[in-house]
């Protein structure tokens, strides 16, 4: 055997060994109906997220969120011809010049904008912190707009240099971004707010918003005179006590101008004219117009929608939580990414199907929380089929909701909200959980959500197990408010001293996480009812604040929402020290 064989034969050997656990999970847990007629891969995935064409259409690149990379197929054969490193984690965004020459790629765990080169493959970084999302390139490509989701706002970056030339203030969490095809307005789906931002790009000028009764607003993409936009989302009916799983969230699109009314000028109901609607992800405009492509992540499809009047045509099961999808140039397909089935599905606009899946190839790393990440997004699981455990926890941080749970039997019955709290960094270091530390531990907070708040199929202790390993699997980033290396700022440190000095927080906020370990009493809440105290890892991307969500911000929960002077001793503190504190909290 030659040098070169024994070479490729080791390499595809050690593949199938990173694969392993992935097919023995497979093996001891069939994943029945409803889960039948979609799988996650069982060589694990890539995680495909976003998709942009080549100008010529010969080409099409998508983002491997889970490796690190770009990926490069030939439209024609759907060759995999490349994988070429984004040189960060968890890339996302992308679009690509209109030379053709140059991809622009979100990094969005570690911070960065990537400028790859597509001839040679080299790459050129600019640092971004704050979970940069999506990007959307200035008509003649010298400009990239860049959401960047953490710290609330748009970054606007040349292309050429690298250089951050502007930021534009947006609403909450913003992702998705949108140019309208004369390249005079940007819109920004601002994630958490349910708003869509409008901006003169000529002057960064904020022409407007234009507001949704939703949250976890995902996708969007301007009509074709720019003046208003498509944007997707989901409803919460928090005003109401969680009963049943039926009308929890609904799945609905909005048509929206700056400072329109609050249901926009169309509110669509995607629940009462499709199918597996459940999670609207990515959205795009036929080249008329007159039709929207859309993939939902938690019904596992691919809908097409006139966009004035009509019922949707499903394409089911087109892939395993399809995220990103693009329309060809010469529109006749669309390219949806399957995040979780490790392929782009190739679906033909004359027949409404699919017609060829393009297959990543083995992934580099084992996935052990690959089934447990699949029922994590997958509305089969909840009775009725509208929302998933994403739904509640978008990528495993906190709708901002706060709601009337009536399936834990706590003091706080049935007419306390909860807010919810974000799933990342590490959870299992803070038991017991929820707001009253009712679960005992990760596992059974799992069991408890999936059984009386989904009411969905049982949990075989299989499932069970492998969806906690994923919940305990998500990590948190660099913190964008720290120094460039991530050490702490001056303030911060000023801060630490007083949360461990005068204003005894660590009393409370214990343990490697800082907090979640004992339960205490600030004020908030009926005499005798304590909560559980919230560990703060992370805590600047979890607003809001307190156990009903009432403080909006954090310095709010102290010079608002702190009446009876029980939160610690910061009552006690002077403003200068509140301000060092809270940068402290920052940047925990």
């Amino acid at each position: 055997m030659s040098k070169l064989r024994f070479s490729a034969a080791a390499a595809s050997l050690a593949l199938l060994v990173a694969a392993l656990p992935v097919l023995a999970a497979l093996a001891q847990d069939e994943l029945p109906d409803p889960f039948a007629s979609v799988r996650p891969a069982p060589r694990g995935t890539r995680a495909p997220y976003e998709i942009a064409f080549s100008p010529d259409g010969a080409r099409v690149y998508v983002t491997e969120f889970d490796e690190g990379a770009l990926g490069v197929i030939e439209r024609a054969t759907g060759k995999v011809l490349a994988h070429v490193p984004t040189g960060g984690g968890e890339p996302t965004g992308l679009a690509i010049t209109p030379d053709g020459k140059t991809a622009v790629v979100t990094n969005s765990l570690t911070g960065s904008v990537a400028f790859i080169q597509l001839a040679t493959q080299s790459r050129r970084l600019t640092a971004l912190p704050g979970a940069p999302y999506d990007v959307v390139l200035s008509r003649d490509g010298s400009t990239a707009f860049v959401s960047v989701s953490q710290l609330d706002q748009i970054a606007v970056v040349n292309v050429a240099t690298g250089e951050i030339t502007a930021r534009w203030p947006t609403g909450r969490r913003p992702r998705a971004l949108a140019l309208s095809r004369d390249g005079s307005v940007l819109a920004s789906g601002n994630f958490s707010e349910g708003s869509v931002g409008f901006y003169e790009v000529a002057s960064g000028r904020r022409i407007g918003d234009g507001p949704t009764p939703a949250v976890n607003l995902k996708g969007l993409d301007l009509f074709p005179d720019g003046r208003r936009a498509y944007a997707i989302a989901q409803r919460a009916q928090n005003e109401r006590a969680t009963e049943t799983p039926v009308g929890v969230w609904s799945n609905q699109a909005f048509v929206v101008r700056p400072n329109g009314g609050r249901n926009g000028d169309q509110n669509i109901w995607l629940d009462l004219i499709g199918a597996d609607v459940a999670e609207p992800d990515s959205v795009v405009f036929s080249a008329d117009g007159r039709t929207v492509y859309m993939t939902c992540g938690g019904g596992h499809s691919l809908q097409i929608l006139p966009v004035y009047q009509g019922d949707a045509v499903t394409v089911k099961a087109v892939g395993a939580q399809p995220r990103g999808l693009a329309l060809s140039p010469d529109g006749t397909e669309v390219w949806v990414a399957n995040h979780l089935s490790n392929d782009v599905a190739v679906v033909d606009l004359a027949g409404k199907k699919v017609t060829r899946r393009v297959d990543l190839g083995v992934p580099t790393k084992p996935q052990k929380d690959l089934i447990g990440r699949f029922l994590f997004v997958s509305a089969t699981q909840t009775r009725g089929g509208q929302f998933s455990c994403n739904s509640c926890h978008p990528d495993g941080l906190s709708d901002g909701i706060s709601w009337k749970f009536v399936h834990v039997p706590d003091a706080f019955g049935k007419e306390t909200n909860r807010n919810v709290r974000s799933l990342r960094g590490e959870i299992a270091d803070t038991a017991p959980f929820r707001w009253t530390g009712h679960d005992k531990d990760v596992e059974e907070f799992v069991g408890t959500e999936v059984a009386k708040l989904l009411q969905g199929p049982p949990l075989t202790p299989e499932r069970r197990l492998r969806l906690t390993e994923f919940v305990q699997s998500l990590t948190i980033g660099p913190n964008p408010y720290r120094n460039a290396d991530q050490t702490m700022t001056a303030p911060a440190l000023r801060g630490k001293l007083l949360f461990e000095g005068k204003a005894e927080c660590r009393t409370c906020h214990t343990g490697p996480k800082w907090g979640g370990q004992r339960k205490g009493f600030i004020g908030t809440t009926p005499e005798g009812v304590d909560l559980d105290v919230p560990h703060l890892n992370g805590v600047f991307d979890t607003y809001p604040y307190l156990h009903d969500g009432r403080a909006p911000t954090l310095d709010s929960i102290f010079s608002k929402h702190d009446p009876q002077g029980k939160h610690g001793k910061a009552a006690t503190l002077s403003a200068e020290e509140l301000g060092d504190l809270i940068q402290f909290l920052r940047e925990l």
